[in-house]
């Protein structure tokens, strides 16, 4: 019997280092655990180094609204002035037995938890004034944009002191630390040793 795979839901402010770090732990250990990224869907404007069906599908409204109405989300919400969904055909596949990273929004990932509690919910969370530094060091976001991204990401750290969704917690002030134990813990709910995170 093929056992099944796990998902992985990455939950972090704009800015935090989700995808650098997520995108560093497939290169490490995907092809030995089979792991790989869930590429979502959106309604927002590529940046310049985005790549179509690498880094996001990227769809208009009108598109979104289709699938949407069809049922091809597992689930959706609107964030940061556009939409984002996750495709429900992972659930096939984490059943096949590969494993997926789902990197969503606090909203998408409230919604996750009710539609699938075998998600294990991660946060990946740094210091307010790092973050601010890392979102205008990027210089892909006007300063009202990044105003805006800042007063959403203020809201999720409250919300997660306030209502604690996920079950676990990496702080990414220190790239290497943060990898390590993201590491740790990947490996141990994947059952490939048992060293406590």
């Amino acid at each position: 019997m093929i056992q099944c795979g796990k998902l992985f839901v990455i939950v972090a402010p704009s800015g935090a280092g989700k995808t650098s770090l997520v995108s560093a732990l497939i290169e490490k250990l995907g092809s030995s655990c089979d792991l790989e990224r869930v590429i979502t869907y959106t309604t927002r404007q590529p940046r310049s180094q985005d790549k179509q069906g690498v880094d996001y599908h990227f769809i208009t409204e009108r598109e979104f609204a289709v699938k949407v109405q069809s049922g091809f989300f597992l689930e959706w919400s609107s964030a940061y002035g556009a939409l984002y969904g996750s495709p429900a055909y992972i659930l096939d596949r984490i059943k096949g037995g590969r494993s997926f990273f789902l990197i969503i929004d606090r909203t998408g990932a409230r919604a996750l938890r009710q539609l699938y509690s075998q998600a294990v919910f991660i946060s990946i969370s740094l210091p307010v004034a790092v973050l601010q530094d890392r979102l205008m060091s990027r210089k892909t976001e006007s300063d009202e944009q990044i105003k805006h991204r800042m007063a959403l990401a203020m809201n999720e750290i409250a919300q997660e002191e306030q209502e604690k969704l996920c079950d676990y917690t990496i702080e990414n002030d220190d790239r290497q630390k943060a990898l390590e134990r993201f590491e740790a813990i990947i490996l141990k709910i994947l059952n490939f040793h048992e060293k406590d995170v």
